[in-house]
């Protein structure tokens, strides 16, 4: 589970058209200084093409503390959050449950995915689809069927984060798109 820690330590993170958020900062609202992220504890996470970022900074120069929440947009762009600070951060918290808490601290302890019981194909497995297109996820086609090995699923949902659960008869394919046997 992702818990707060500092900002710096969730980043670089990369959307799916490849841009990369690597640094971030904020102004002291009290002397205007700069304040990094190295200065920020909270949580930042990807999740529906956006990063969703919700922090407590302390300014290095005169001390002050103050609350960030914002949303950065896959073009880079920072949003400020409309919603109250407390229901953001609550919010936050409750989708981020599943997160993995970032990598280099071995004071925290990972918990393990569990293991779907459905089948996981890659991107190259053998499947025959459909020509029927239903929309687009992260700008591929989601056929509205697919074979394999001679039995037929059909779309589901789409899976854009990593904490999913597959039933024995759904098949997530290319790590993205949930199909269901018929």
């Amino acid at each position: 589970m992702a818990r707060p820690d500092k900002i710096s330590r969730f980043l670089p993170l990369t959307f799916a058209n490849g841009n990369s958020v690597r640094r971030f900062g904020k102004h002291c609202p009290q002397c205007r200084t700069m304040v990094g992220a190295e200065h920020m504890d909270g949580i930042a996470s990807l999740m529906q093409g956006k990063i969703f970022l919700s922090a407590e900074a302390c300014c290095p120069q005169c001390r002050q503390r103050f609350p960030v929440a914002c949303v950065i947009t896959d073009d880079k762009r920072v949003h400020r959050v409309l919603l109250p600070l407390w229901i953001f951060r609550l919010w936050l918290r409750s989708a981020t449950r599943h997160d993995p808490q970032p990598a280099g601290d071995e004071n925290w302890d990972v918990e393990q995915a569990e293991t779907p019981q459905g089948l996981m194909l890659p991107a190259d497995a053998d499947v025959v689809r459909s020509e029927e297109i239903l929309g687009r996820f992260q700008g591929e086609p989601i056929s509205a069927w697919i074979e394999y090995q001679g039995q037929r699923f059909v779309f589901d949902r789409a899976a854009p984060g990593h904490n999913l659960t597959l039933t024995p008869s759904e098949l997530l394919l290319e790590g993205r798109l949930i199909y269901r046997q018929q």
